[in-house]
């Protein structure tokens, strides 16, 4: 099944031309896709399958905030043929594009929670990112850079979903990349496609979209045929998807996690066996030097991974002041600290991402986030992260452990004596319950580690992100000043 073309067909039975419902969206994902969970059995539809369907439910809430008079001019834009079409594929030129960027960013946070690191208006990043550096590209192929400008406006057109496909298979760093059979590749090529063997990791949240946009990282041994950018659409023959063990019971409720029950953003193995990828959707093939502009490309990504994670910070700040109030510790002035310190871990990550729109640039006539500050703002939380998660379990104690299932509190032997000796402050004993169960699954649970180790290795680990600080931080001047400030000080 074409997915375009399947995309086209649904969205002729919808109230908009280019904008997907949320029950639309999930008709979308029934293509054909070849995905398999964790105990390698088939789920024929990722809209139903107990390991998936909570996060498609998720995804379909953001969708339909499309429609929804106090959201819709955040989330979609009027483009320039009079049309209403996704913001995530609006093609930033200017700071207030980039405002309106953020706060659809914020919007969506209120659904997710933060906890998903692809949602839906994260996936143009890469995209966009291809954007800023279309002159290079240009010199390369024109036809690639005409390709970038059409699968763009397509997908705006579709309100196409994508996320990205980056990582290698971890594996034996000992054998050079080419000789290691899982590197992705190109076996073949024709007139109107070229075959990728191999297979890629992560693609978080590749059950939920309808496209990887493939970026091959340069790295010592990467060989030509290894060196591709491209869109490629998840339900192509010889395209399978085996997740990752799940993190998260299935049969759970809003009471026992608050959280969890929004579903988890799935992670997979992606192999590819000999898939033909049309053409059209080629950005760059066999051009290593090209692979050198990644994080320029990322630029976008890596805004978005910070700005995603200050709102999400902020929920952070604001569950520690509920948390408190409800233990009645708030007037305690070490409690007090803490909640300040984590307030403050999120008003700085907001501070950069505010700053980074503030102090945009402008490539190729596209508004793109300030790198430097970007990076900086990564760096920063990502380096802080584990610090203000171990405060908020702090600030709980014992409510961590203390917790009991909604079905011991519907229970009429143990509701009434949890209920008296479990009060809160100005909350019952039961809400207490449920506020500690919400932290539990923010800070402590399986889903929480693993978003906490995604948040610190999303798109780039800490030494590299340390090492591009270093690079992009502008230290001559001040260093400047200090010399000669020395200089004269030694006369």
């Amino acid at each position: 099944m074409d997915t375009i073309e399947n995309l086209q067909k649904i969205l002729t039975s919808g109230p908009q031309p280019h904008l997907l419902t949320g029950e639309q969206y999930k008709a979308s994902l029934r293509d054909g896709r070849q995905v398999f969970d964790d105990g390698a059995k088939v789920i024929d539809d990722v809209t139903e399958h107990p390991v998936t369907r909570r996060a498609v439910d998720t995804y379909a809430k953001i969708m339909d905030l499309q429609f929804n008079e106090s959201t819709q001019d955040i989330v979609t834009f009027v483009d320039t043929d009079g049309q209403r079409k996704a913001r995530g594929w609006q093609v930033p030129r200017n700071r207030d594009d980039l405002e309106m960027k953020r706060r659809q960013i914020g919007v969506a946070n209120e659904v997710t929670l933060g906890v998903f690191g692809r949602p839906p208006e994260y996936g143009p990043a890469m995209s966009l990112g291809f954007m800023g550096v279309i002159d290079r590209i240009e010199r390369e192929n024109e036809q690639f850079a005409e390709n970038i400008r059409n699968f763009i406006d397509m997908s705006a057109r579709t309100n196409l979903l994508s996320t990205d496909l980056i990582a290698d298979a971890q594996s034996d760093r000992s054998v050079p990349r080419m000789e290691r059979p899982g590197t992705l590749r190109v076996v073949g090529e024709t007139d109107d496609y070229v075959v990728l063997r191999g297979s890629k990791v992560a693609g978080s949240s590749g059950p939920n979209v309808h496209f990887f946009t493939l970026s091959s990282v340069l790295g010592e041994g990467l060989g030509p045929d290894a060196a591709i950018w491209a869109a490629v659409p998840v339900n192509l023959p010889g395209i399978s998807l085996l997740m990752r063990p799940r993190t998260s019971q299935q049969n759970i409720n809003s009471f026992d996690n608050p959280i969890g029950v929004l579903g988890e953003e799935s992670d997979q193995f992606i192999f590819f066996d000999d898939v033909e990828l049309p053409k059209k959707y080629v950005f760059s093939l066999r051009n290593l030097d090209l692979l050198t502009a990644f994080f320029d490309t990322g630029v976008y990504a890596l805004w978005h991974i910070l700005t995603r994670l200050s709102f999400r910070a902020e929920l952070f700040a604001g569950t520690a002041q509920v948390l408190v109030e409800a233990l009645g510790t708030d007037k305690i002035p070490a409690v007090r600290r803490t909640v300040a310190d984590i307030s403050a871990y999120a008003q700085v990550l907001k501070s950069f991402s505010f700053a980074a729109v503030d102090r945009c640039e402008e490539w190729n006539g596209v508004a793109v986030p300030n790198p430097s500050l970007v990076s900086a703002g990564r760096y920063y939380s990502i380096t802080e992260y584990d610090n203000v998660i171990s405060k908020l379990r702090d600030l709980a104690g014992q409510g961590l452990v203390s917790r009991w299932s909604k079905d011991v509190w519907d229970s009429p032997e143990f509701s009434d004596k949890l209920g008296a000796y479990l009060p809160g402050h100005d909350v019952s004993a039961r809400e207490k319950n449920l506020i500690s169960n919400f932290v539990w699954d923010m800070t402590s649970s399986l889903g929480a580690a693993r978003l906490g180790h995604f948040e610190k290795v999303n798109a780039t680990p800490p030494a590299a992100v340390a090492e591009i600080v270093y690079q992009s931080a502008d230290r001559s001047t001040a260093a400047e000043f200090v010399r000669n400030y020395l200089r004269e000080a030694a006369r």
